[in-house]
């Protein structure tokens, strides 16, 4: 999951802050902020949606709240609309706008992102209340997976297209076949799976973060590797 960095509530002109008369007039600034993927199962998103962290069905004070705004796809925001998020347990989960979300995941070909069992037993099932939440443990086998749900099909696509990718590469290593790397990564969405196929790579990495909008450089050192977000759980 893709840690990003949504920043201070937007402006208008004359620099005063902007009072959202319906949510849904967040959604391009959001995009300008953190780019058009799901801020959840990360995929490309071709009619991106605000989403709420905590739903505004069952928390109408913080519907219109710029801190309280994601963007997710229609199966992560219906599968997530199920459970109860509020004031009370937000901490039960761990959040891509304030958690740096890349450290408590590992991703694996042909598989649903796993819990990194180096995190601390604490920290394990807060990243199992995550994948639950959005139903990202969602893989073939899984009791609840349904046919519509095609998003570990596109995570599984996204990580074959990275794996030629490498490929490619390794065959030219030029700056053409970089940058066109790039475009078919940010075309393609599912940043984490881009990150972990070119993990030995931090030049790409490093153009990974700074290619997909938004990404919280901060959670990275400068070799990519993930570190703690200030005042993040993790």
């Amino acid at each position: 999951m893709r840690p990003v960095n949504r920043g201070d509530k937007p402006t208008d002109s004359n620099g005063d802050p902007v009072d959202f008369k319906e949510y849904g007039g967040a959604r391009d600034d959001l995009i300008k902020r953190i780019g058009d993927y799901c801020s959840y199962c990360e995929a490309p998103l071709l009619a991106p949606a605000v989403e709420h962290i905590q739903p505004k069905s069952k928390e109408p004070a913080v519907e219109k709240t710029w801190s309280n705004f994601l963007l997710a796809c229609t199966y992560c925001n219906s599968i997530k609309g199920e459970r109860t998020v509020d004031a009370g347990n937000l901490n039960d989960f761990f959040w891509a706008d304030t958690d740096n979300t890349f450290r408590a995941f590992i991703y694996e070909k042909d598989r649903a992102p796993q819990i990194d069992t180096s995190l601390n037993p604490l920290k394990q099932q807060v990243a199992h209340n995550t994948l639950e939440l959005t139903g990202l443990d969602r893989e073939p086998a899984h009791p609840r997976l349904t046919g519509k749900d095609r998003r570990w099909i596109k995570r599984k696509e996204a990580w074959g297209k990275a794996e030629t990718a490498k490929a490619n590469l390794e065959q030219q290593s030029t700056e053409l076949m970089r940058n066109q790397i790039i475009d078919t990564a940010t075309s393609t969405g599912f940043w984490s799976v881009w990150m972990t196929v070119f993990q030995d790579y931090t030049d790409m990495r490093h153009r990974l973060i700074d290619a997909f909008q938004g990404t919280c450089t901060a959670c990275f050192d400068q070799d990519t590797q993930p570190v703690q977000r200030a005042d993040g759980k993790i």
